[in-house]
């Protein structure tokens, strides 16, 4: 393979060429927009980037060739008619007449002298890297601090990863060191972004990245494997210095496989799986945390300062019920601002009022251009809290779904609860506990357990009735049972004094007042 350290000669007349389009033939040609290949595109509801990924080439590509920049060869033609069922001529890829005569004068002149120009390495930023937000990132300073830290750590030994719930904010730290101008220098050589989710398309992002790095699509095509994929990228890359990000790794085997960097390249990995960020970073895993409050705050001041002033309480009661998660602090946020802006201050307090309900938080959703789609939900879904969370709930087993839901009984963070509290009203057993925290849906200390107040609210509003009340059955006289048991142990009684709380109210609200009386007298002296 050439090596692109040094500079060389290429006949730009024939470089487009063994890419994957064909060239106009001279600088005079003016470029006819492509009407009807676009308008077949748009038929079929599908993006640039959509099309690039079914026939295996990149979205700069598939642009060019709908302004008439360049064409695409045959083999893309041919790929084209059969994604859009239409023959060349219906899809303006047949040569034109002033492209045929311009070949013929080519022909005609052959001792004409050719365009020589020198190429040069440059910085690979790849096009897949997600656009900053408009709303800076609140109370992440001494996250990004850290990561950078680390990522600039020697050879091939830094790499790190991300891990944290659905909506904590790890691709959006990724996006603003991607974008960050002192890690661009660093990586002088540029940066690589695999967004991968559920379903990822390893084979178009290894194209993708070919191209980036000067492998043609024809030879990446030969190979027949993604590992042989893989091992063309680094030996690509080689000795560039370069940050490969691998945003929203679902399965440890797809991450690994694109852990291609050299001696001189770092690898940044977000999950929300504990277990593969354990693995991935070798102990140098980095749990993202919710916001505070004060910085949950700042953040929806950012975006409705108006409802911030007004309705202070409100705001920070709705802080509390999203536990300081970055994405549903923003949705709300934004919700919050449409319904405030040139409007009555009725709508404000409606909207609050609204947003009372957990339903109502779990489904606030926001539309998106495929390109900034979230990689764990299909393009055409909507973003919202119960997508991102339902996503994860689907790949459960039954009896971990139905473990999840029974644990939402217990009072959410930042209450604990027992392993034994936990398998006594779930009736379940340590394996869907494991399997819950390996889905990153149960969080644990070691000892203690807690389901974060979103997740909680998502359980409650999946679990069928009949569960519910045999969970709440199941909580009611565990607790009663430990309250007796440990009516001088006031410590223990402390520990687990919340949710002893939401036993008692849960006993008097469906009726069991043999068991609340009971709970109530033991606990009168602690309390007293």
């Amino acid at each position: 393979m050439t090596d692109l350290s040094e500079p060389f000669i290429i006949f730009i007349t024939f470089y487009a060429d063994r890419k994957h389009g064909e060239r106009m033939p001279t600088s005079e040609t003016p470029h006819q927009p492509r009407i009807h290949l676009t308008e077949a595109r748009v038929s079929y509801n599908l993006s640039q980037q959509e099309v690039a990924d079914d026939i295996g080439t990149t979205y700069v590509n598939v642009s060019r060739w709908e302004r008439g920049i360049t064409r695409p060869n045959p083999y893309f033609r041919r790929k084209l008619c059969a994604l859009f069922n239409k023959t060349e001529e219906e899809l303006d890829l047949l040569q034109t007449r002033s492209e045929r005569a311009s070949k013929r004068a080519a022909v005609a002149a052959p001792n004409a002298p050719v365009v020589q120009v020198p190429v040069v390495p440059q910085t690979i930023h790849d096009p897949a890297i997600p656009l900053l937000p408009a709303i800076q990132l609140i109370g992440r300073e001494g996250d990004l601090a850290l990561i950078k830290q680390r990522l600039k750590g020697s050879g091939n030994m830094a790499l790190t990863a991300l891990n944290g719930l659905p909506g904590v904010g790890k691709t959006a730290l990724s996006v603003a060191l991607a974008h960050d101008s002192e890690m661009r220098e660093f990586f002088k050589d540029g940066i690589l972004w695999a967004g991968l989710g559920p379903q990822p398309n390893l084979p178009g992002i290894f194209s993708r990245w070919g191209n980036l790095l000067g492998i043609s699509f024809a030879e990446m095509t030969k190979l027949g494997s993604d590992e042989a994929r893989a091992k063309a990228i680094r030996t690509a890359i080689g000795n560039r210095t370069m940050l490969i990000v691998i945003d929203d790794a679902w399965k440890l085997e797809e991450a690994l496989a694109f852990r291609v960097g050299g001696n001189n390249c770092a690898h940044l990995v977000t999950t929300r799986f504990p277990n593969i960020a354990s693995h991935m970073a070798l102990g140098n895993a980095i749990n993202i945390r919710e916001l505070g409050e004060s910085e949950s705050i700042s953040l929806l001041n950012l975006l409705a300062p108006q409802v911030i002033y007004r309705e202070q309480q409100k705001v920070h009661d709705l802080v509390q019920a999203v536990g300081g998660l970055p994405l549903a602090l923003t949705l709300i946020g934004n919700y919050l601002r449409k319904q405030a802006y040139s409007g009555p201050a009725r709508r404000i307090t409606s909207a609050l009022e609204r947003l009372s309900s957990a339903e109502v938080r779990l489904k606030l959703k926001e539309p998106h251009i495929p390109a900034e789609s979230h990689p764990s939900l299909p393009n055409e879904q909507s973003l919202s809290i119960q997508s991102i969370i339902a996503v994860t709930d689907q790949l459960l087993d039954e009896e971990a779904r139905r473990t999840l839901y029974a644990l939402s009984v217990f009072p959410p963070k930042p209450n604990t609860f027992s392993e034994e509290a936990a398998m006594a009203v779930a009736a379940c057993s340590t394996d869907e506990l494991d399997a819950l925290s390996d889905a990153g849906m149960l969080e644990s200390n070691g000892e203690r357990y807690q389901l974060h107040q979103v997740i909680s609210d998502y359980a409650l509003l999946q679990i069928s009735d009949d569960q519910l009340t045999s969970a709440q059955e199941r909580l009611i006289a565990y607790y009663a049972d430990y309250v007796e048991e440990h009516k001088k142990d006031y410590e223990q009684l402390e520990e687990e004094s919340s949710t002893i709380e939401a036993a008692l109210e849960i006993a008097y609200e469906v009726g069991e007042v043999y068991e609340f009386i009971k709970g109530y007298a033991l606990l009168h002296h602690f309390y007293c």
